[in-house]
C-alpha cells in the first residue's frame, strides 16, 4: 500500500527540499512531489495558463515505508535540514499518513503529475455544466464562481479540515 506524507517546509524553498529529497533520500520507497494547480488568466486576449504550486510551504513524498518507518529513515535528514519545519501531522496525534479517503479525493482531481488541470464549461440559465477537465461530473462541489479571473472554488477535507481550492474554469459560453 502507498502512503503519502507531507513535509512542512518554509515557503519559496519547495523545489529545493524536492530536489534533496531526490538526491538524498530518493528510491523506490520514496519519492517526491509537489502539487500543482493550472491557472487561467488572460494577457493581450488571449488564454494563458501557469502552474502553481497548490500546497505553498508543503512537499508530498508517496512512499509504500508504514508510519514508523518512514520517521527513522527521514528523521537525520528533517533536522540536518535548514529549509524543513517537520513532518505534518493530524492535530497533536502522532498520525503522519494522509488518510487514504482524503488522498483519494484529492487524486480524483489530479493527473498522474499531481496536477489539477484546468476545466472548461459553460453556464445555463443558474447552472453549470463542466464539459472538460477534473471538474466533470462535480459541479455541486463549487462554491463560488469567479468569471472574470476564469476560477471555481471548491472545498475538500483534507488533513483533518477544510481546504478551500481554487481551480482554472474557462467558461467558454452562456446560454
Amino acid at each position: 500500500m502507498l502512503y503519502w506524507y507531507i513535509f512542512w517546509v518554509f515557503k519559496g524553498r519547495e523545489r529545493q527540499v524536492e530536489k534533496r529529497i531526490l538526491d538524498q533520500l530518493y528510491d523506490e520507497d520514496i519519492v517526491p512531489f509537489i502539487p500543482m494547480l493550472e491557472t487561467l488568466f488572460k494577457r493581450a486576449g488571449k488564454v494563458k495558463k501557469e502552474l502553481n504550486i497548490m500546497f505553498p510551504g508543503y512537499v508530498f513524498v508517496e512512499s509504500d515505508l508504514e508510519s514508523v518507518e518512514f520517521l527513522q529513515r527521514t528523521h537525520r535528514f528533517v533536522r540536518a535540514s535548514k529549509d524543513m519545519i517537520g513532518i505534518l501531522r493530524y492535530g497533536n496525534s502522532d498520525e503522519i499518513a494522509v488518510r487514504e479517503d482524503e488522498r483519494a479525493a484529492l487524486l480524483h482531481f489530479c493527473n498522474d503529475d499531481h496536477c489539477i488541470e484546468s476545466s472548461m464549461g459553460f453556464i445555463e440559465g443558474d447552472k453549470i455544466y463542466i464539459e472538460s477537465g477534473p471538474m466533470v461530473g462535480m459541479e455541486s462541489v463549487i462554491k463560488e464562481i469567479n468569471r472574470k479571473k476564469m476560477e471555481a472554488s471548491f472545498e475538500i477535507e483534507f488533513m483533518g479540515g477544510i481546504r478551500q481550492f481554487t481551480v482554472g474554469l474557462e467558461l467558454l459560453r452562456k446560454v
